[in-house]
Parts: C-alpha cells; structure tokens; sequence
C-alpha cells in the first residue's frame, strides 16, 4: 500500500481536489478529538436536567446541522481557518501571558523620576511627639520599605518616584484611581517589577 501511495501522481481535477481536502480533513480530525475531550461529565448533564435545560430533539438537530455545515466549511476553506487557528492560539498566549503578570498600581506612565533610597529615607522620617509613629524611615511602614530594597538586587534595577493622579487608570486592568497614590517603584529595562506606595487615601 505504501507504494501505491508513493507511485501515486495527480492527473485530474480529482485528485487535485482530494489532495487540497487533505489538510482540512486532518483540522476536522482535531476538531471533532478536541470536541469528544471537552464532552460534559455527567455530573454536568444531570445538572442540565435538574435546571429543566435538557436539549429537545428539534434543538439536536439544529445542532448537528450547524456542526455539518461547520465541518465542510473547514474542509473546504481550511486555509482561512488555518490562520485564524493560529491567530487564537498567539492571542491566547498573549492573554495568558498578561493574566500571569504581577498587577501593580504603578504603570511606565505614572513614573516621575529617578529616586535615591538614602534621599528617599531621608525625607521619610515623621515626628511624633507622642511616639506613636516609630522613628523609623517611613514609620510603621519600615518593614515594607525593607522588603522593598531588599528586592532590588540586580545591578540594572532602578528606583524612581512616582504619582497616579485621584481619576486616572492604574494598574493591569485599568482601574479608576480613588485618591492620589504615590510611592517607589522597582524599574529595570523601562518595566515596573515592584512598588512601595507612601500615600494613598
């Protein structure tokens, strides 16, 4: 059989044919595997039942309709669906890349300029004539301040200041700013990788 197939030659419009369906059907294979992996269990189904959801006949054939009209649609415009396969994949990644990055309040925009941590300690300090407050640069916020510094231990690690304006968008998802923020962040190469924020209401 094997070489029959490899004595195989294309000689009309048939063969032609066949040999463009090729791909498509290899994509339908891995449709309908991907379809049959990601079949409800049936805890899922006699949940369906119990909502008073469960499918009618009509609903069913509609359905397979819609699969078959679907699947010669691939078989036969594969190489649209080709490139659009692809381009869910990179945008998943994409996506999945941005949910898997820390959320941090401070953007690249928000930043000021750069800071010195000794200035920054130095102006940091709160008298407090009932000792309430401990003489510590930034307070009781000492121990966040120290974690802080002790992050930033490669060599192309910056500290900058910075201010997100009360109304503006911060952080990964855009959120609305309550008050003003400000506070230090940890830069290296242009990108955020930690804060310390001194003020927000």
């Amino acid at each position: 059989m094997i070489e029959a197939l490899a004595a195989w030659r294309t000689n009309t419009w048939v063969d032609y044919l066949l040999l463009y369906m090729v791909p498509g059907a290899s994509m339908i294979a891995y449709l309908l595997v991907k379809i049959l992996l990601d079949t409800p269990s049936d805890f899922a189904k006699s949940l369906v039942r119990i909502m008073d959801k469960e499918e009618t006949w009509l609903n069913k054939i509609k359905e397979a309709v819609a699969f078959s009209l679907g699947m010669t649609c691939v078989l036969v415009g594969w190489p649209g669906f080709l490139v659009w396969l692809v381009k869910e994949k990179l945008d998943e990644a994409a996506r999945q890349k941005r949910y898997d990055e820390p959320d941090f309040n401070c953007l690249h925009e928000h930043l000021i300029n750069k800071a010195n941590p000794v200035e920054a300690e130095a102006s940091s300090y709160v008298i407090d004539p009932l000792g309430t407050v401990p003489a510590l640069p930034f307070g009781h916020l000492n121990k966040a301040w120290a974690n802080f510094l002790a992050d930033m231990l490669d060599e192309r690690d910056e500290m900058w200041s910075f201010f997100i304006p009360k109304g503006s968008k911060h952080g990964k998802y855009r959120i609305t700013a309550t008050s003003d923020i400000k506070g230090y962040a940890r830069v290296r190469n242009g990108k955020v990788l930690g804060e310390f924020i001194t003020e927000s209401d």
